[in-house]
């Protein structure tokens, strides 16, 4: 349990996150309370809130405490407040979004450094959300490899699931998911450079930043030879020690860092229906 005044933060819950309480999201937070709050988030990479009730704009003032919001270029946004989009997977949808492990928006050349996700609609149960410490995975590599890694760039690209040959422009994941992962095709081919090894800003900390979804070669590698690392680094830093999965509740928010945590949502619920709400904090280039 951390010792804060204003919150209470319990990190029991797996290798990576902590559950918060004593706080309404709903409600604006003083300066001392999202101080706090920033502190926790930077110690524990995620922040898991349950019991809260937030309309689609409450939640962005919420995010908005923590940096400028982004926009999400691939979906249409709630009518009420244009920086919170809908992830909604319909009862008899067999495809979901964001399953498989990644972060979220890497291919932009300023890429997210947060994202907060509120559950609107929670199935009876699955639909859980696995989250990974890239930082610890990143110490945990042996020497030699840390050094290799950290001098590679990688190129990343939105092409391998937004663009033409994508996932979501498959016929299966149209037949899921609908137009509702449509965008500007130009931008969806786009490519853009970043490290492998990303160091945080605020931290200062290493952690694996490349992922299968969104990296399609280390520059000047092909991707064939590529491939095979970013394989290692995934099934590296997906290993139980590193992982939290977290349970969703109708009413439950998580916070987490976009530049040391992966994430996988689970597609465990068919015939059930899942609806959540994302926002995205702007972040810096990786460096």
């Amino acid at each position: 349990m951390g010792a804060y005044q204003h919150i209470t933060v319990d990190d029991s819950l797996g290798p990576v996150g902590a559950e918060v309480s004593g706080v309404d999201l709903s409600q604006p937070l003083s300066a001392q309370v999202v101080e706090e709050l920033h502190q926790a988030w930077l110690a524990h990479h995620i922040l898991f809130f349950h019991d809260q009730d937030l309309s689609p704009t409450a939640q962005a003032q919420f995010a908005a405490n923590f940096g400028e919001l982004d926009q999400y270029k691939f979906m249409q946004a709630v009518e009420e407040n244009p920086y919170v989009i809908p992830i909604i997977k319909e009862a008899d949808a067999k495809l979901n979004f964001g399953g498989g492990w990644h972060t979220d928006s890497s291919y932009q050349a300023i890429p997210p450094k947060a994202t907060v996700l509120y559950a609107v609609e929670v199935p009876p149960e699955g639909g859980d959300t696995l989250f990974a410490n890239a930082t610890s995975a990143f110490a945990a590599l042996s020497d030699g490899l840390k050094d290799s890694a950290v001098a590679w760039q990688g190129v990343f690209s939105p092409k391998l699931v937004h663009g033409s040959g994508g996932f979501y422009k498959s016929e299966e994941a149209e037949e899921n998911l609908g137009n509702a992962y449509g965008g500007d095709d130009g931008y969806a081919e786009s490519e853009v450079r970043h490290p492998i090894i990303r160091t945080h800003p605020e931290t200062g900390a290493k952690s694996i930043y490349c992922g299968m979804a969104h990296t399609v070669n280390i520059d000047g590698w092909s991707r064939e030879d590529s491939l095979p690392i970013f394989r290692h680094l995934t099934e590296h830093l997906t290993q139980d020690q590193f992982v939290t999965r977290f349970q969703w509740r109708q009413g439950s928010l998580a916070m987490w860092d976009n530049r040391c945590v992966f994430h996988y949502a689970l597609n465990d619920y068919h015939g059930h229906r899942r609806h959540m709400h994302r926002v995205t904090i702007k972040g810096d280039k990786p460096i």
